[in-house]
């Protein structure tokens, strides 16, 4: 008989989470979180091009504490539509051709009133690689936006397609086997990015947790979806991500899956 592991309205199937924390895993899916962007201003970008820097990554962290280094986040905003296919296809090429390490990710972002396709950079190991980078994938036919003028508001929503490399650790949580200091849980369902960073604000206001960043996840397995939070925190461990997942279990359950709650 298939046993169930049941935290109140969260139900999944403890075989298979079993099969799931025995070893590292690979999985393919999307990522959504917010960002304050500002426009890079130099004059080794391509004229009139738009790459957005993220000013603040893991603001939900950071606005707490100082980097010690800050981590530089890059998005090329393209200008055409590209599938994923061929997208994707043009980032393998432009790691062989560039010949240094960076990470880079398809996705789209919403800012200022409209959509459009980014291609996300990161772990570029020197400020000055996002130039030579724009470079090679304006070589390979990427079409970039033009710059987009000065806003009041510069925040923007992002979604990444990206696999995630799960190292499971027990009880429906996850180190990430590359990124340090990242960590994820499963969660019942999906939520639309206002009513997740809602339940998230009110997860931060329990003060017996520590300070840490949350984006909005999932990935598919098993011709289903798994939803799941992502943490960022500093030197994160199984302990503290644990008390986070607790504290999202108890805003879920007595907040918004409680009797009379939409």
């Amino acid at each position: 008989m298939l046993k169930w592991i049941i935290i109140r309205n969260f139900t999944f199937p403890d075989s298979k989470i079993s099969a799931m924390e025995n070893t590292s895993i690979e999985r393919f899916g999307c990522l959504e979180k917010e960002e304050s962007l500002r426009c890079l201003e130099s004059d080794k970008l391509k004229q009139n091009v738009c790459i957005l820097e993220s000013e603040t990554p893991f603001k939900g962290y950071y606005d707490r504490y100082t980097y010690q280094s800050k981590p530089l986040y890059f998005y090329l905003v393209l200008d055409d539509h590209y599938s994923l296919e061929k997208i994707w296809r043009i980032i393998l090429k432009v790691r062989k051709l560039f010949g240094r390490r960076f990470d880079a990710v398809p996705g789209s972002i919403e800012l200022f009133d409209m959509r459009k396709l980014i291609i996300r950079l990161r772990n570029l190991d020197k400020y000055d690689d996002i130039y030579e980078l724009q470079r090679l994938f304006a070589s390979e036919g990427m079409v970039f936006h033009k710059k987009l003028k000065k806003q009041n508001d510069n925040t923007g929503i992002i979604r990444l397609e990206k696999s995630f490399f799960l190292q499971p650790i027990g009880d429906m949580m996850y180190m990430d086997a590359i990124e340090p200091h990242h960590g994820y849980f499963i969660i019942p369902g999906h939520f639309s990015w206002s009513r997740f960073k809602e339940i998230t604000q009110e997860v931060q206001f329990d003060i017996n947790l520590l300070y840490f960043d949350a984006a909005n996840a999932f990935f598919y397995e098993n011709h289903g979806i798994i939803d799941m939070v992502r943490i960022y925190r500093e030197d994160l461990t199984r302990e503290k991500l644990f008390a986070i997942r607790n504290g999202y279990y108890h805003v879920i359950n007595n907040v918004v899956l409680a009797p009379g709650e939409g």
